[in-house]
């Protein structure tokens, strides 16, 4: 991959990749004070362009979709009195795809997923984006997950996009607090964040977290910084990667264990089937879209 992505990259972003850039432009919007909306503007304008690289049929609709959940999720996680998140000075070493808090004291990274366990935990606190980043910075991180549920026919399938509704007092639920198993009755109504302007995202994030459910689908993990033996080797590590990432002439063999774990790889298709980036799915580093 790393060899790919010095001279391609892909032309449409995926949905992951939308979302992260919504809830980036509304961490750290400084002007506005509705950085939800700013996250679910950003998202809806790249749905136009550069798109949305889906299987779907129904493109602007699960573009609208995204753009509600980057919404909810930006408001969830940026505080309402809290200042804009900060992007971290560029080292020789590193170029930051992490945040500064407001106060300079933590890393955060923000990491969507469709579910969360051990092995997606230990991954992501280990993997470069998070450890690579403490290292490099000396710098703890707080490490912000957001499941989503499951991506089903273009939409998440969880409480950040789902809910149930009363027939006749408009209430949204999630879940029972007692009789957990039985759930709701059947006239109670499904709705989805996108089809319901009438219910403001703090009255949804409200509902929420009075369900118990908010806990469950957002929280952090601390990442301290290493002991100093340890984060030289990490910084070492580095250093070593790069320079062989910058001195490869020709295409590494694939490292077939991490082409599909735990997402797949932007170009995962084209290099088992032995292509080059095909005009029109790829382009150029730096070329204008």
């Amino acid at each position: 991959m790393a060899f790919w992505m010095l001279s391609w990259q892909r032309y449409k972003m995926d949905a992951i990749q939308m979302l992260q850039a919504g809830v980036r432009a509304g961490v750290l919007e400084a002007e506005r004070k509705d950085w939800g909306e700013v996250a679910g503007e950003q998202v809806y304008g790249l749905g136009v362009e550069p798109g949305l690289a889906t299987s779907s049929y129904d493109v602007h609709a699960e573009v609208s979709h995204l753009a509600c959940l980057a919404d909810i999720v930006t408001t969830a996680i940026r505080k309402p009195s809290e200042p804009p998140w900060k992007i971290p000075e560029e080292l020789p070493l590193w170029k930051p795809s992490c945040f500064l808090s407001p106060d300079g004291l933590h890393l955060r990274r923000i990491v969507l997923v469709s579910s969360w366990n051990d092995d997606r935990h230990y991954h992501e606190c280990r993997s470069w984006q998070s450890m690579g980043a403490v290292c490099a910075y000396g710098l703890p991180l707080q490490q912000v997950v957001v499941v989503l549920g499951q991506n089903r026919s273009g939409k998440r399938h969880s409480s950040w996009t789902r809910g149930l509704r009363h027939p006749v007092n408009k209430k949204l639920r999630f879940r029972k607090k007692n009789d957990v198993s039985e759930g709701f009755k059947s006239t109670w109504l499904p709705v989805w964040r996108e089809d319901f302007d009438d219910i403001s995202t703090h009255d949804w994030l409200e509902a929420m977290l009075q369900d118990g459910v908010l806990q469950d689908l957002c929280f952090s993990v601390e990442i301290p910084v290493p002991e100093k033996s340890a984060r030289q080797r990490i910084l070492d590590l580095t250093a070593s990667k790069l320079e062989k990432v910058q001195n490869l002439d020709s295409l590494p063999e694939p490292q077939l264990s991490t082409c599909d774990w735990p997402v797949p790889c932007t170009f995962r298709d084209d290099c088992h089937a032995g292509r080059s980036p095909r005009k029109g799915v790829f382009r150029m580093v730096g070329e204008a879209a």
